[in-house]
């Protein structure tokens, strides 16, 4: 960035509509932070897990869920018979068949057990935070920034901390996601390319993500590495379709539907969301939800591709999250969480070139 933001040769004019739209939005994301009435509002309690915490409700009957089939399978039983089988007995839906996860986690802890599960989640929030600090020097940030900006993304990635919370899979995905944006260079994109195809075999919700980094491929037309995206992008859905079939041999013609994720939560759902899975958590609703807007905004401010390519990320899963889920579901925001608050260091810049060129009108206008 040297020292200067996207904003550093905008006009007056353009300035003006910037903070304009900032301070709108800011005003705007207020309105559900008040109005409890509005759907995808609801905080839920946390609850006290060696200090740390996780959230209680449903994603701890979800934990308990996931934990009770790991330990099925360590006993040597199959996960698509083990998986059904708790799902039907606990009151889980079994249809479609994406209410069934991907084995892929499942798989892994069964192999490694929980303590050595909780090591290769740990290093990958480890080499995530590395990955972006070199990345930063890279762009030449300045050396402060970097350790803020770890910082940042550390208390994003905060969850995993959680030994219990292991067993979420947007968790582990989240991680991986950030970790791939942070490997990821143009002329070395195979690594990240490796970890994307990771967390795409994690948790099929990060679908978005690899599209988005296919698209952006397309777009500086990078054909080799466009075409391993798709390729990417291709093996997930035989392994989709693999999921599919394993999951209807063992569904029975009256397990439960799950009820629709077409609640149309809006603005205030997509901030919830966000706040559920940030340390944001802590803070009310009022602040919060404005804190997220600053923080996408911040980068907004990063003059670079990652920069772009993190925003627009973050707009598309929370348009999905203002469209999709159920309040229950906000664990969903673990997935991009870990980049928003990242943001953060961009904003100081960002604002003052804005700043800068409005006082360049001031100076260009005519004395009295």
């Amino acid at each position: 960035m040297n020292g200067e933001s996207r904003f550093a040769s905008i006009s007056s004019r353009g300035a003006k509509w910037v903070l304009g739209l900032l301070f709108a939005l800011v005003l705007a994301s207020l309105w559900p932070a008040f109005d409890k009435s509005t759907p995808g509002v609801q905080k839920v309690e946390p609850v006290k897990t060696q200090s740390t915490t996780t959230k209680s409700g449903e994603a701890e009957a979800d934990l308990a869920l996931y934990k009770a089939i790991v330990r099925r399978m360590q006993a040597g039983e199959n996960y698509y018979d083990v998986a059904a089988d708790e799902q039907r007995t606990r009151g889980y839906p079994l249809k479609p068949f994406v209410t069934v996860r991907l084995p892929t986690l499942a798989f892994v802890l069964a192999t490694l057990g929980q303590t050595w599960g909780y090591v290769l989640e740990i290093a990958i929030g480890l080499a995530a935070l590395f990955a972006w600090h070199q990345k930063l020097a890279e762009q030449r940030i300045a050396a402060w920034r970097r350790v803020t900006f770890v910082g940042l993304l550390a208390a994003g990635l905060s969850p995993i901390v959680v030994q219990e919370a292991m067993y979420l899979h947007e968790i582990w995905t989240g991680a991986l996601i950030a970790l791939s944006i942070g490997l990821y260079r143009p002329n070395n994109w195979l690594p990240s390319l490796v970890v994307a195809g990771c967390a795409l075999m994690m948790r099929e919700l990060a679908l978005p993500f690899v599209l988005l980094m296919a698209a952006f491929a397309l777009f500086q037309r990078r054909w080799l590495e466009t075409a391993a995206w798709s390729a990417l992008i291709l093996i997930f859905f035989v392994w989709v379709y693999l999921h599919f079939q394993a999951v209807s041999d063992v569904v029975l013609p009256n397990d439960p539907k799950s009820k629709s994720w077409l609640l149309m939560g809006g603005p205030a759902a997509a901030l919830s969301f966000m706040w559920q899975a940030l340390p944001l958590v802590e803070l009310p609703a009022f602040i919060a939800f404005p804190l997220i807007i600053i923080g996408l905004f911040g980068w907004l401010c990063w003059r670079s591709e990652a920069g772009l390519f993190c925003l627009l990320l973050m707009l598309g899963y929370m348009l999905a999250f203002a469209i999709t889920g159920r309040p229950n579901n906000f664990y969903w925001g673990y997935l991009v969480s870990p980049l928003l608050m990242m943001g953060f260091i961009f904003v100081g810049p960002g604002l003052n070139d804005l700043q800068a060129a409005l006082k360049r009108a001031g100076a260009k206008s005519p004395q009295p």
